[in-house]
C-alpha cells in the first residue's frame, strides 16, 4: 500500500479533528494520483480544500486490483486514525466499506456509486458526466466524417451508459455527413487494469468506421488508442489534452472540490447519518467542458455557437439533458 500525505496533520492518532480545527479527510484512490484523470482529479479537488485550511488531508493510493478485504482494512485504519470523512474513490469500493459502517457511526464514508446508493453513514456521489458529454457530442458531431461514434467504458453501469448515450445525442445536432449517427458502445469488463482490452476495443471500433470516441473509466487506454489510430476522442474527468494534443477535441472536467465541499459541510454540521447522495450538477459547477485550442479552427462556427447556446441553456435550466443511464 502506497500512502501519499497531502497537507500537514498536527493531530494525534484517534482524535476527531486536527489541532487547527480542520476536518480530517482521507481519500482512497483506485489508481495513480498522477493519472491526469479520475484519481488525480479527486486528489487535486481535495488539495484545494486542504490549501484553504478546511480539511487535513490524507491520500492512500491504491489500484483497481485492490481486494475487498484490503479496502475494508484501509478504511478501518483511516477511521481509527480519526478521519471524519473517508472517500473511497471507486465504484468497486462501496460494498467492502459498507461492512465497517456500524463500527464508526460518527464517520461519513462515501464512494463513487453514481446512482444514489446510500445507507446509514455511507454516502454516494453523482457523476453527472452525461450533461457535459452532451456538449462534447455537439463538437464531435461536427467533426465526424462517418457518423459512427465509439464509446468505451469499464462496465455498463448507469453513469457510463448515460455518458455514452448523451454523447450521441449531442452529435445528432451537428452531424452533416451521410446517413445518421450510429453509436457503438464497448463495455470492457474492467477499469484501469484493462488497458489491453480497451486498446483492442478501440481498434475494432475504428475498423468499423468510428472516428469520434468518448470514454468512461477506461480513458487513458482509449486516448492512447485514438492517438495510435488518428481519430478524435473526448478526455475524461480532467483536461486530457496533454495525453494526445492532436486527438483530444474536448474533455469532461469533474470539479470534485465542489462535491467534497458539500460533504465537509455536513461533517462540520454533524449530519452524517443518514448520509446523502451528493449530486452537484453542471449548473452548480460540478462538471464543465474544456476545449482543446488546437481544434478552434476545425470546429465549425455553427457547432461552436450551438455548443455555447446549449451550455447556457443547461446552466439556466432552460434545457435539461436527458439521463439515459437506465436507473
Amino acid at each position: 500500500m502506497a500512502v501519499t500525505v497531502a497537507g500537514c496533520s498536527s493531530s494525534d492518532s484517534g482524535s476527531d479533528a486536527s489541532a487547527d480545527g480542520a476536518i480530517k479527510v482521507a481519500v482512497i484512490t483506485s489508481g495513480p494520483v498522477n493519472d491526469l484523470g479520475w484519481n488525480q482529479g479527486m486528489v487535486e479537488g481535495a488539495q484545494k480544500l486542504d490549501n484553504e485550511g478546511l480539511i487535513d488531508l490524507t491520500v492512500v493510493q491504491q489500484d483497481s486490483g485492490a481486494t475487498s478485504d484490503q479496502i475494508a482494512q484501509i478504511a478501518t485504519d483511516l477511521a481509527e486514525d480519526g478521519n471524519q470523512l473517508i472517500v473511497g474513490h471507486s465504484f468497486n469500493y462501496g460494498e467492502p466499506i459498507k461492512n465497517i459502517l456500524a463500527d464508526y457511526p460518527d464517520v461519513l464514508f462515501a464512494y463513487a456509486g453514481g446512482f444514489g446508493d446510500i445507507t446509514e453513514n455511507m454516502a454516494d456521489y453523482s457523476q453527472p458526466f452525461y450533461e457535459a458529454s452532451f456538449l462534447t457530442g455537439i463538437l464531435a458531431g461536427s467533426l465526424s466524417e462517418t457518423g459512427i461514434l465509439g464509446g468505451t467504458a469499464g462496465f455498463e453501469i448507469p453513469v457510463c451508459k448515460a455518458q455514452i448515450e448523451s454523447f450521441a445525442d449531442g452529435a445528432r445536432l451537428t452531424y452533416k455527413g451521410p446517413g445518421e449517427i450510429t453509436l457503438k458502445p464497448a463495455y470492457i469488463g474492467g477499469w484501469s487494469d484493462a488497458a489491453a482490452q480497451t486498446l483492442e476495443a478501440v481498434n475494432a471500433l475504428v475498423d468499423q468506421g468510428a472516428d469520434q470516441f468518448t470514454s468512461c473509466g477506461v480513458d487513458a487506454a482509449t486516448v492512447e488508442g485514438a492517438k495510435q489510430r488518428g481519430v478524435d476522442v473526448v478526455g475524461y474527468a480532467m483536461d486530457q489534452t496533454p495525453l494526445a494534443p492532436e486527438n483530444v477535441v474536448s474533455s469532461i472536467v469533474w470539479n470534485l472540490d465542489e462535491v467534497l465541499r458539500a460533504m465537509v459541510a455536513d461533517v462540520e454540521a454533524g449530519t452524517v447519518n443518514p448520509a446523502k447522495y451528493y449530486d452537484v450538477s453542471f449548473a452548480e459547477g460540478g462538471v464543465d467542458v474544456a476545449i482543446n485550442p488546437a481544434f478552434a479552427d476545425k470546429i465549425s462556427p455553427e457547432a461552436m455557437a450551438l455548443f455555447d447556446e446549449y451550455r447556457e441553456k443547461i446552466i439556466s435550466g432552460e434545457y435539461v439533458v436527458e439521463y439515459k443511464g437506465g436507473q
